[in-house]
């Protein structure tokens, strides 16, 4: 039986217009670019009323690669993503389970990281998602990627801690664009 996934219909900000096109695209628009693979990561806030703004973290499983580090959900834009949008959307459903209502805004500069077949450009998108009656919907893990999640405050995410739990991310990067997505609340 397929797992069921939804239509991904979700609307963006007119500033993150030049992400609508496929990796291929892109690439092919960059040709003197030092990547060749583009990855993608939603961040997730939370900015209920009576409440700090909350942004969604997930640590990676123990099994897998950066075992027990933490970080937004994203991964990697696939061959069949309709666009670079499209991948950040499709990532936040699988791993977190969650709908992506608007893509709001590319938060902080791309960066890129080395993997074992070659060069990656990372993208950041600030993301809505779509909620029930007004309430956030219940995050669903995929357990081959990660272990657990949390939804930190700034403040949180500045200590590396909360309720306990020690923050160590995967990378730099993915901690400064964390705190940035917080600059806009």
């Amino acid at each position: 039986m397929a797992e069921y996934h939804p239509a991904f219909n979700f609307n963006h900000h007119p500033s993150v217009a030049e992400f609508t096109v496929s990796k291929h695209s892109y690439l092919a628009a960059h040709p003197g670019a030092s990547f060749g693979y583009i990855a993608t990561s939603a961040l997730v806030l939370d900015i209920g009323a009576g409440v700090n703004p909350r942004i969604l973290l997930l640590q990676r499983a123990a099994s897998d690669s950066s075992p027990n580090k933490w970080e937004p959900p994203g991964g990697a834009c696939d061959d069949d993503d309709e666009s670079i949008l499209h991948a950040a959307v499709r990532e936040l459903w699988e791993e977190a389970g969650l709908e992506t209502a608007r893509i709001i805004r590319l938060v902080g500069d791309p960066y890129d990281f080395s993997i074992s077949i070659g060069e990656v450009r990372q993208f950041s998108f600030a993301v809505s998602i779509k909620t029930e009656n007004g309430m956030l919907p219940a995050v669903k893990l995929n357990p081959k990627e990660h272990q657990r999640f949390v939804w930190a405050t700034e403040s949180e995410v500045r200590a590396r801690k909360i309720n306990g739990i020690d923050l160590e991310f995967t990378a730099e990067e993915v901690e400064r664009a964390v705190l940035l997505a917080f600059s806009h609340v």
